[in-house]
């Protein structure tokens, strides 16, 4: 996804990201697309790289850019960020 880049004025800008190394998980959603939960599952199996503060995940931003490249890579859009709009056609 090439929207999530350090770089990003929107991250830059954004509540949610930690010295440009962590994400808030929230952030995260509203920059991936994903929900929240899903992000929590991938941080408690491993397949992102985080630290939980307390109650609050904070997931390391080079892994979870490191997931979108891999999910993209893959053609499968089954695992990828969920969009709000719907392509025409598809049912």
């Amino acid at each position: 996804m090439s929207s999530f880049n350090s770089n990003n004025s929107f991250l830059q800008n954004s509540a949610g990201i930690l010295l440009d190394k962590f994400i808030t998980v929230q952030a995260a959603t509203e920059v991936t697309g994903y929900c929240s939960q899903y992000l929590r599952r991938l941080l408690r199996n491993g397949k992102l790289e985080g630290i939980k503060v307390g109650q609050v995940w904070l997931i390391k931003m080079t892994s979870l850019g490191t997931h979108l490249k891999q999910t993209e890579a893959t053609g499968d859009h089954r695992y990828g960020p969920r969009n709000a709009k719907i392509d025409e056609g598809q049912h």
